[in-house]
């Protein structure tokens, strides 16, 4: 039984051999490193004096793989030291004049908004009320609030292409 079951991996391993070693490349993105990972899983495979028969080898080997990629990965992953001048808190105001002056511009681009368009997307956007809420408040449909969401972003995007990126990261929390 044992002489079967080793040639039955061996036959796996043969012929699955690149398939696994692409696998764990894919996550250690070092092709040494993903084949000495490929190979102690199979020597571990091997090596199993535990009596259990496994039903689906191939899957076993596969989330072991996987497993071992990933582990391998937090493993080797370095701390970057921080910038001792990231830490620092800038004594200028003038970032903070800028985030204001960036702030009031988004605002006015959402007060110029169609009225229904801004009711919307004040409930949505920002008090992060749920679709279905939001019609229900405003008595109308679910299919509205989109419609009116895709055209306030429409609206905000084509207002506030010079600060894109920096409203991008202010809606994103």
């Amino acid at each position: 039984m044992k002489l079967q079951k080793q040639t039955k991996i061996e036959q796996l391993f043969k012929k699955n051999y690149r398939v696994y070693c692409l696998l764990s490349y894919s996550y250690v993105s070092q092709w040494e490193i993903a084949e000495d990972i490929v190979q102690d899983v199979f020597v571990k495979v091997l090596t199993k004096e535990d009596n259990k028969v496994l039903l689906n080898i191939n899957a076993y080997v596969w989330r072991a793989i996987k497993n071992n990629s990933i582990k391998y990965i937090s493993r080797t992953k370095k701390i970057e030291s921080l910038d001792e001048n990231c830490l620092s808190i800038p004594l200028e105001e003038e970032p903070l004049k800028q985030e204001t002056n960036r702030a009031s511009i988004l605002q006015e681009s959402i007060n110029n908004l169609p009225l229904r368009c801004k009711s919307v997307f004040e409930l949505c956007a920002l008090d992060g009320y749920k679709y279905s809420i939001a019609a229900d408040q405003l008595g109308i449909s679910v299919n509205t609030v989109k419609t009116q969401m895709k055209k306030a972003y429409k609206i905000l995007r084509s207002d506030l292409k010079n600060y894109y990126l920096f409203f991008l990261f202010l809606f994103e929390n």
